[in-house]
């Protein structure tokens, strides 16, 4: 390739690169820099007044999280795979602490 079909190519190519990238963050600016106070959403606040023997059966909106895990059976951790791979490629046993 001639020198100034390298530099030409070059040129071209960061012109897309900063097309790319400044529309990348204009459209995160546009998106998500325009929010206003007004258009967070409002949480229901609830008299809690009440006596101390009275138990609350229902949960406050908003104010948990469930989270469920799913375990699988013969499930191997990423970091022991990784320890079992080393282990072939320099055919040692490793330090068990």
């Amino acid at each position: 390739m001639q020198p100034w079909k390298a530099q030409a190519w070059y040129r071209r190519m960061s012109v897309v690169y900063g097309l790319g990238t400044w529309t990348l963050f204009g459209s995160l600016f546009y998106f998500y820099g325009k929010k206003t106070p007004s258009e967070s959403p409002e949480v229901e606040q609830k008299d809690l007044s009440r006596s101390e023997n009275e138990i609350v059966l229902e949960p406050l909106k908003g104010f948990y999280v469930e989270t469920v895990v799913l375990y699988k059976e013969d499930y191997v951790p990423l970091t022991e795979r990784i320890r079992n791979v080393l282990k072939k490629w320099t055919g040692n046993s490793g330090s068990e602490p």
